[in-house]
């Protein structure tokens, strides 16, 4: 829908609105005035209707009247003729329009009925008309059998009173008819009488049949004042009067109304000359609304249309003739604003894709870059050169990063020559990536060379002389992927291996690959074993030298994966470290391996079982709790648990690893340092550690035999920590030499697979027996 369009119908529906407002305004105060003076009209003619109504009864009575002072029918009525008084009645009665004649006795009962209603002797139904008629003629409107009568009752003197005449003339449709044609009336007008169930019932109407008493009398009740009501989808002003009654007949009422439609109708042609007025008007108002909204609207076009152009890429000056109005200065202003717009959106896209300090394309430029040249031509080789400065955090902490933007600067721009054509990039804050289409492992590694050697020379400024330390990892197309991401993620990956490293140049090897998809399905599939069983601990004898019995085993855990087979432990343990999940592993162990030692101790076996555990578990201030309740749950005395932990384990954070040891200590549970001797001793903290055991590393127990050197250590190290009060144990224990002398050195425990594998706890039971370990002799040393 355009602005022209809008704006012709803006005014179009403007004026509809007007219009119909106007004739809605002229058609509402016509009705309320017709119906006010409908409502007059309605009064003046239920007040006309009552009087003719009454009057018209009370001729009928003087009527009937006149026949009780007729001689004959006085004499027959006391002499109780009945031949002579029914055929005087019948004939009176035709004369007076009566369907009914009576003659009542003093005792108020029939003696006559002509029509047969009501059976001689009976008594008369409305004995106030007879009490009222000894001082004028009565008469009143009932009901019988949903007809409406003037009952008429008048005495009988002769000269004494001896009887009465009643007469019933009905008040019926063409009575009504009568008295609408006599006067002006309304054409509604019905006689109603409530029914038992209090209903009202229409007994005579007039010309109009349209059930005003049914709905006006819908709740029982007729109004006595004008009312507007729907019948039969028509609009009627309406009022009800009550008539004159008998006290044991239902109160008959007048309802006369009159139609709003009909009063309307005069008022048609005027509304029909105004629609067509309308019509016209809105004819007239459009051709000009048209007209208007195309001269306004045809410069705001050209706008749009140079917006549209200005949206979709094209900042060229708009061609539209110059103005001197408000469109014109608008125009001249999109102009303006394209040329800005167009110089902007220049040097946004440049520095979108460009790293500002060293002016190189950004990761994302040659991300996109390399996508793009990937699938053009996947199947020709191509090497993506990730360089990674090792100098650069150390510079970054030392000097701050203006000296390392300085730096990387300075390395963009002794890359371009080695580099050539090739894209080079600025990927990371201390990363550049060199692309190279087309090339091959030679060329790669030839260009790689080319820019160690470029950044061989060191940096100079003022008095500062930095090395670049470069370090390049290479990832091929396509044999170590087709897509940008993962050449990148990649060659990064060989970087770091290259900085970790004497060569200064690294090819990606998937084997190396810290952050292989598989590694992370491994994750998975751990957490599924620990909660399906998956996982279980095999237990490695330790031999008690002294006593030459089995008294302690490690727990050890091993898991068979569906699908990979055997997994080896420090594989997972590693990867469970790395994302978190180690203490999960830990609170699994822990629960399997106090559970053994409860069945052991209850099959008479007294074995400490060791748990090992990790750095993580040591910040988990938990631990000691759960550990507690565990061994409560399982009826496990603490002495029977030992943990052990790594001395780098403690030197991570050492004060929070102290007080969460000094914890479980309290608690009676065992500590032990294990792998001790190969990591960051520190004796300070050696001596603040709540610890019971040392287990000597197996790198100095596997040339023990013929180390001097290894002997000499392990001597010290089970002296000292006899002197400490700690126990010693060492691990590695593969042949009997060794064996031997840890013996004669004094240490208390040994193990190995000389003494046993890791076995699953089933099997542990047959090498309890202390028969099994005659404890070899002393080798010389």
């Amino acid at each position: 829908m355009g602005f022209r369009f809008r704006l012709a119908s803006f005014f179009v529906v403007a004026l509809i609105l007007v219009q119909a407002l106007t004739g809605l305004l002229v058609y509402q105060v016509t009705r309320h005035e017709l119906i006010g003076e409908g409502k007059r009209r309605m009064q003046e003619a239920a007040q006309s209707f009552a009087h003719q109504f009454e009057d018209m009864a009370d001729r009928a009575a003087a009527s009937v009247q006149v026949l009780a002072l007729d001689f004959a029918l006085r004499s027959a009525v006391a002499q109780h003729d009945e031949a002579t008084l029914s055929s005087a009645l019948r004939n009176h009665g035709r004369r007076v329009g009566a369907t009914q004649m009576l003659l009542v006795g003093t005792d108020g009962r029939v003696e006559v009925d002509t029509a047969g209603r009501w059976a001689a002797g009976s008594p008369f139904p409305y004995p106030d008309l007879v009490e009222r008629s000894l001082q004028a003629p009565a008469a009143a409107t009932v009901t019988w059998e949903q007809h409406a009568y003037w009952m008429v009752v008048v005495p009988v003197f002769a000269p004494d009173l001896v009887g009465y005449i009643g007469a019933a003339i009905p008040a019926d449709n063409r009575m009504l008819v009568q008295l609408q044609q006599q006067s002006a009336l309304p054409d509604n007008i019905e006689l109603a009488a409530a029914d038992a169930t209090g209903r009202f019932a229409v007994l005579a109407r007039g010309r109009d049949r349209s059930q005003l008493a049914v709905s006006l009398g819908a709740n029982g009740r007729l109004p006595t004042a004008p009312a507007v009501v729907m019948v039969g989808g028509r609009e009627f002003v309406s009022q009800a009067v009550w008539l004159r009654g008998a006290r044991h007949s239902p109160r008959v009422a007048a309802v006369l109304g009159f139609s709003v439609d009909e009063a309307l109708e005069p008022y048609r042609p005027v509304a029909a000359a105004w629609a067509g007025l309308l019509v016209f008007g809105l004819t007239v108002g459009l051709v000009c609304a048209w007209v208007i909204a195309r001269s306004v609207s045809r410069p705001v076009e050209e706008l749009a249309s140079l917006a549209r152009r200005i949206a979709s890429g094209d900042y060229s000056a708009p061609d539209a003739p110059a103005r001197p109005d408000e469109l014109g200065q608008l125009a001249s202003a999109f102009g303006n604003m394209a040329h800005a717009i167009r110089e902007r959106e220049a040097r946004i896209l440049h520095q979108a894709g460009h790293d500002q300090v060293t002016g190189l394309p950004n990761r994302a430029y040659i991300e996109s870059a390399v996508q793009h040249a990937l699938a053009a031509r996947p199947q020709e080789p191509a090497a993506l050169l990730m360089l990674g400065l090792g100098r650069l955090p150390e510079i970054i902490k030392t000097l701050g990063h203006v000296v390392s933007d300085r730096l990387m600067h300075a390395a963009g721009a002794r890359l371009q020559a080695p580099a050539g054509d090739s894209l080079v990039a600025r990927a990371t804050e201390t990363q550049l990536a060199i692309f190279l289409p087309g090339a091959t492992l030679e060329e790669a590694m030839t260009a790689a060379h080319r820019v160690v050697e470029a950044l061989g020379e060191p940096y100079r400024e003022a008095e500062l002389t930095l090395d670049f330390a470069p370090a390049i990892g290479i990832a091929l197309a396509p044999e170590h992927g087709t897509d940008a991401g993962v050449l990148l993620r990649r060659a990064e990956v060989a970087m770091i291996g290259a900085l970790h490293s004497d060569d200064a140049v690294v090819l990606y090897d998937p084997a190396t690959d810290p952050h292989r998809p598989e590694r992370l399905s491994l994750m998975g599939d751990l957490r599924h074993a620990l909660e399906h069983g998956g996982i279980e601990l095999h237990y490695q004898p330790k031999l008690n030298l002294q006593q030459g019995r089995i008294d302690a085993v490690e727990g050890l855990i091993r898991w068979r994966h569906p699908i990979a087979g055997p997994v080896a432990p420090d594989d997972f343990i590693a990867l469970a470290e790395e994302t978190g999940n180690i203490r999960r592993v830990t609170r699994w162990a822990l629960g399997a391996g106090i559970a053994q030692a409860a069945r052991w101790m209850a099959a008479g076996h007294a074995v400490r079982v060791s748990i090992n555990v990790s750095a993580r578990d040591l910040d988990d201030p938990e631990l000691p709790n759960r550990l507690r309740d565990l061994l409560r749950a399982h009826g496990v005395a603490p002495a029977q648990i030992v943990l052990e932990i790594t001395e780098s384990a403690i030197m991570g954070k050492p004060e929070t690893a102290i007080a969460v040891l000094r914890r479980m200590a309290d608690d009676g549970i065992d500590l032990a340092i294990d792998d001790f001797g190969v990591g960051q001793s520190s004796f300070a903290y050696l001596r603040r550690l709540p610890v019971r055991e040392l287990k000597i590393d197996k790198t100095f127990i596997t040339h023990l035999a013929r180390s001097r050197e290894d002997r000499i250590i392990v001597s010290s190290i089970v002296e000292l920590g006899h002197h400490l009060g700690y126990r010693v144990t060492a691990e590695g224990v593969d042949d009997a030499d060794a064996l031997a002398y840890l013996r004669d050195v004094g240490c208390d425990h040994a193990q190995g697979y000389l003494i046993a594998p890791p076995l699953q706890a089933q099997d542990v039971g047959q090498w309890l027996d202390p028969a099994r370990w005659p404890l070899p002799a002393a080798t010389e040393t």
